[in-house]
This record gives C-alpha cells, structure tokens and sequence, in this order.
C-alpha cells in the first residue's frame, strides 16, 4: 500500500468522513510532455488531441488501480465517504473539444511528420 493510502486510512481513523481524491490528469497532453518526449513517430499521438499516447495509457492505468485501492479503502471504512474526483475524462472533454466548452484554442495544433 502506497504512503497516500496509509496516511488516508490515518486521516479517516483520526475522524475524517468525507475524502476527495483526485485521479491523474491525461499527462501526455502536457505541455512539457509533449517537449520532452517528441516523437516522429505519428502513431505515439492522438490523431484527435495531439497528446502522447502512452502517457495517457499510463495515466489511466494509474487511475485504474487508484480506484480499484479506494474501493478496497471504502470496504474497510463504510463510514466515511471517499470521493474519486476524475480529472482526466474532465480534462479529456476540453482537449476534444474547446470550442464545446467556450475556450479558444491560442494556436491550431497541426501535427507534420518527416521520415527519414
């Protein structure tokens, strides 16, 4: 069980009831993500968002197995209400689509791969 856990369970034994945890943000749509693990391969991006794919996959996986341990936590504390706040599907909504939610996109992202 990782350090966050514990010291939740700690905060619960200690008299918390309600808990708000919040899940990763879709990380390969980050802007220093992006800098940092550029690729030319087209197939590392969302053809939809531009954002790196397998960081996303690692986001949600992370996800996953945060919700799976609060589920576990929530079992053992019937009594105190842990909310999974999920930040990344949030975040997903306004990198698909801006425009929907009243945000001007500063820049159109326009993805051109060279091979070599």
């Amino acid at each position: 069980m990782s350090n966050f856990m514990v010291i939740m369970q700690e905060m619960i034994k200690l008299g918390a009831v309600t808990l708000v945890v919040p899940g990763n943000l879709p990380i390969g749509c980050l802007a220093a993500y992006l800098t940092d693990f550029q690729s030319s391969n087209q197939h590392d991006y969302d053809t939809a968002t531009g954002c790196i794919n397998w960081l996303n996959d690692l986001a949600k996986y992370h996800n996953r197995l945060l919700q799976k341990e609060l589920n576990r936590i929530r079992t053992l504390h019937p009594h105190a209400t842990i909310i999974y706040a999920d930040y990344y599907n949030a975040a997903m909504r306004l990198y698909r689509s801006p425009i929907t939610y009243g945000i001007s996109p500063f820049f159109q992202l326009d993805f051109h791969f060279t091979f070599a």
